[in-house]
């Protein structure tokens, strides 16, 4: 499919009315890229562990309008009306640059591009990764998990995962009964599978990532094993688990500590990852307070990982 993309580089004041006016004019979809939401997302604590350093400065303040044109149309005609617009606005909004610019854009371009930076690899000592569209000979000592990302977190190569699969290859039992929190492609669930598990609960806020999990879940044929639940830690009927992942954020894990002890009982390994260095202290001071006793830890470049015992 081809479309032809049309963007002005504008304020936030101007901004929805250039967007409005895209859609007035047949456009079949508008795009925004608003320094100003990016930054109020980004200094929500919730999510700031997310952004790098400079990651907020760097977007500056132009507001960035795109929109999606059929490529039977003339983008010279397209251009022209939008500039006619900004300069008749421009009276009364203050339009910024009003810097307009179009491009032929064609869906194979994006499409699949990034599937060839995403090849089998060694998840850990015993698990390989592998994408659908790879071949891969696993040899005799190796299990391979197949793995498609979709739309959600976690094909197993960002630090917080491969923490979280190193510690529960460790400590997982045959027969256990495994709670993943904030499951993602439902990765560490397949892998507890995988290694012996008997039962494992996947749970995830997210549609996409509840979608995807389920996907990845069939592919590998552990429909039996892995239960896929769409809500968060209160939503799950209380029940005691023999291990528990939670790779999600330090906010979350702080904020849900209190309730994981509805789902734990003597024994229960607890990992959690997602945490940056410097809210480590914050969290270790937390579930040691509630009782959980520490018994690993380990760090992959920013990011650490612990795990506690009830």
């Amino acid at each position: 499919m081809k479309w032809i993309e049309v963007s002005v580089r504008t304020t936030h004041e101007a901004s929805e009315a250039i967007a409005e006016k895209f859609m007035n004019m047949g456009a079949n979809g508008t795009e925004m890229v608003d320094p100003t939401a990016f930054r109020q997302v980004l200094e929500n604590n919730r999510y700031l562990d997310y952004a790098d350093d400079g990651t907020i400065e760097k977007y500056g303040t132009d507001v960035i309008v795109k929109a999606y044109f059929s490529d039977e149309l003339s983008p010279i005609a397209i251009t022209d009306e939008i500039k006619l617009f900004l300069d008749s606005i421009s009276n009364y909004i203050n339009i910024g640059p009003g810097e307009v610019k179009y491009t032929l854009r064609d869906d194979t371009e994006w499409k699949d591009a990034w599937k060839q930076y995403f090849k089998p690899f060694k998840f850990t000592e015993t698990i390989v990764i592998k994408p659908s569209w790879e071949e891969y000979v696993p040899r005799e000592d190796e299990i391979v998990i197949e793995m498609d990302p979709g739309m959600a977190f976690g094909t197993g190569t960002h630090e917080t995962t491969k923490m979280c699969a190193l510690l529960g290859e460790k400590l997982l039992r045959k027969n256990d009964r495994v709670l993943d929190l904030g499951c993602g492609t439902a990765i560490l669930g397949i892998l507890a599978a995988k290694l012996g598990a008997s039962s494992i609960l996947a749970v995830d806020i997210d549609n996409a990532s509840v979608k995807t999990a389920r996907q990845n879940i069939d592919n590998n044929g552990e429909t039996n094993r892995i239960q896929v639940m769409r809500g968060v830690l209160n939503d799950v009927p209380e029940e005691a688990f023999d291990l528990i992942f939670i790779n999600i954020i330090a906010d979350v894990i702080i904020e849900i500590s209190t309730d994981i002890k509805k789902y734990v009982k003597s024994g229960t390994n607890i990992i959690l990852s997602g945490i940056i260095k410097g809210r480590k202290a914050e969290v270790k001071r937390k579930y040691s307070d509630l009782g959980f006793i520490l018994i690993d830890e380990m760090n992959m470049g920013e990011w650490e990982a612990m795990v506690f015992r009830a």
